[in-house]
Formats: C-alpha cells, sequence, structure tokens
C-alpha cells in the first residue's frame, strides 16, 4: 500500500488556485492597462505633499468644456460628455464609431482635503485637479473610562 504525502495535495490545491488567479486576471485585466476609447473611467494618479492634493487624470479627445468637475460629500466627481454633432448628410459611411464619449470617476478624498479651495486645469487632454489641505477638525482626544 502506497501512502500519499498531504503535501501532494495541498500542491494540487495551489496549482488549481493558480489556474484561477489567471483566468480571473485575462477577464478583469492588471488594471494598468493604457486608456482606450471604450473605457468609462479615466485614469488617474492621485499625489499628496504637506499642503495639498493632486490628482491628474486623463482625458484624450476631451476639451474642457466637455468635462464638469464637483464636490459632493467629501467626494471629487469628475465627468465628461462629448457628442460628435458634426454628420455630412451625403457621407456614404462603412463604420461609424466617433458619436458619443462619456466618462465618471469618483474619489473620496481624504479627511483633511479642503473641499472649499479646488482649482483644476486642462492641457493637451490631461486635467489637473489640486485639492489644498486643512488641519483635521477633530484630531481626536482621550476617553476616560469610568
Amino acid at each position: 500500500m502506497d501512502r500519499q504525502s498531504p503535501l501532494d495535495s495541498m500542491e494540487a490545491w495551489f496549482e488549481q488556485m493558480s489556474k484561477q488567479f489567471e483566468t480571473a486576471a485575462d477577464r478583469w485585466g492588471t488594471g494598468l492597462e493604457p486608456w482606450s476609447e471604450g473605457m468609462s473611467q479615466p485614469r488617474i494618479d492621485m499625489a499628496e505633499d504637506d499642503e495639498q492634493y493632486t490628482v491628474v487624470a486623463d482625458m484624450p479627445g476631451f476639451g474642457k468644456d466637455d468635462i464638469e468637475v464637483y464636490v459632493t460629500d467629501n467626494t471629487l466627481a469628475i465627468e465628461a460628455e462629448q457628442r460628435d454633432e458634426t454628420v455630412a448628410e451625403e457621407a456614404n459611411y462603412i463604420q461609424q464609431e466617433r458619436t458619443h464619449q462619456s466618462l465618471s470617476r469618483r474619489i473620496t478624498l481624504p479627511s483633511d482635503a479642503d473641499t472649499e479651495t479646488i482649482s483644476a486645469s486642462m492641457d493637451d487632454g490631461v486635467l489637473t485637479i489640486t485639492v489644498s489641505r486643512v488641519e483635521p477638525l477633530d484630531s481626536g482626544h482621550q476617553i476616560d473610562i469610568e
């Protein structure tokens, strides 16, 4: 009679998990893919220093008039919509894909973000949003136990 090692079944289990993770990664992507026209969320970078937070979002093909930036309940929202209204009536399209494009992204801001002083600028399809930092209203305090 041949005894099976408990490690043999663990190895098979790890191989099965590895295959499942690979399948999931193929379905979901890595999250590092470049922005493409079919995406519904712009890719962002968010950085901080002692004075402010900076959010940089790639918005290719959008002009500043196509984009809305606002804050609600400590959440920064970026929304963009673009319609191609130019249609040549005599054109015989084989394929027409550039008719409507919209993006939306919500970012929860840290508790020390000053939502009253936010600025935004647009340069060559890159949206930069700057949010000042403030001292937290309540830094916490000790509670005595009775």
